[in-house]
């Protein structure tokens, strides 16, 4: 979708000091916003004639979250994972093909997966396409992932209570989102790509994050002030952004640009341990 004339508002709690869209667009409109032209689910041809260039980019990223998943849950054949708002199963996929999991799905699109249902049932996986209300595996789930899912949760507490339900004893939950405490967040103020409005209704801080996962039943067992997204796509996102540039149609044009910034920053890139540059992890357990 293009760059909008409509104006939103992030507000403060001040009590648990949780940052939320307010008001926020009717979950029944909000589909609206994710459209064909909505770029997580147009995955690398994007990008054209860099759609190889992409791809690997992309695969650089599935590899970073199957090893946080593989090191932080007991994963082999016979084993489940669930990957809440999977978009593009292609993490999935690698985790299957690197542990033996079977994997299942579920996103409110099905965009992502509908165009290529054979190579996803070559990776054995189960994919749904509505709410986590039809995911009735209960107990049966030994690794959950929400890659950048929960940020777009109308109801985020409700959501990790289900996942807990539907946890086996002992599973590993990981939760990647925005960082609210980022530095990109200070650099690029409303225009930072963490807050994505509409599309994204909560943004987090590593404490409101844990303080919601604990009050879901989790117990969390780290946190990170970093994560698998490439910290210079939050602010190469986030630039696109503060000059009004959309994100819709081909993309090829930018591409060299986007790669000139991505090696001038690198160095930056290598401080993320110490700074958050615009993501956190946190992975928790059940029981």
């Amino acid at each position: 979708m293009s760059p909008s004339t409509e104006r939103f508002t992030f507000v403060r709690c001040r009590r648990c000091g949780l940052v939320y869209l307010s008001p926020r667009v009717s979950e029944r409109d909000v589909g609206a916003w994710y459209g064909p032209d909505y770029l997580p689910h147009r995955g690398d041809a994007a990008w054209g004639r860099y759609a190889l260039f992409a791809a690997e980019g992309q695969r650089r990223t599935d590899r970073a979250r199957v090893r946080w998943t593989a090191r932080s849950a007991a994963l082999g054949p016979g084993k489940l994972a669930l990957d809440v708002g999977c978009g593009r199963p292609t993490f999935l996929e690698a985790l299957h093909r690197q542990t033996g999991v079977n994997g299942v799905g579920l996103d409110f699109s099905d965009a992502g997966w509908r165009e290529e249902p054979e190579r996803w049932q070559a990776a054995g996986l189960e994919l749904h396409h509505g709410r986590l209300e039809d995911v009735s595996l209960a107990g049966r789930f030994d690794a959950i992932t929400m890659w950048h899912a929960l940020e777009h949760d109308y109801r985020p507490l409700e959501t990790l209570r289900r996942l807990r339900v539907l946890a086996s004893e002992g599973a590993t939950l990981l939760v990647e989102v925005p960082n609210h405490d980022a530095l990109t967040r200070r650099l690029h103020g409303a225009a930072w790509a963490g807050y994505h409005t509409p599309r994204h209704t909560v943004v987090y801080t590593p404490r409101t994050l844990g303080a919601m996962l604990e009050r879901a039943g989790w117990r969390v067992v780290r946190q990170r002030a970093h994560g698998t997204m490439d910290p210079y796509v939050v602010w190469w996102l986030g630039r696109q952004e503060s000059i009004g540039r959309g994100l819709d149609g081909n993309l090829e044009g930018r591409f060299p640009a986007f790669m000139l910034g991505k090696v001038l920053t690198l160095p930056l890139a290598a401080a993320q341990r110490w700074i958050s540059l615009g993501v956190q992890l946190s992975v928790a357990r059940a029981g």
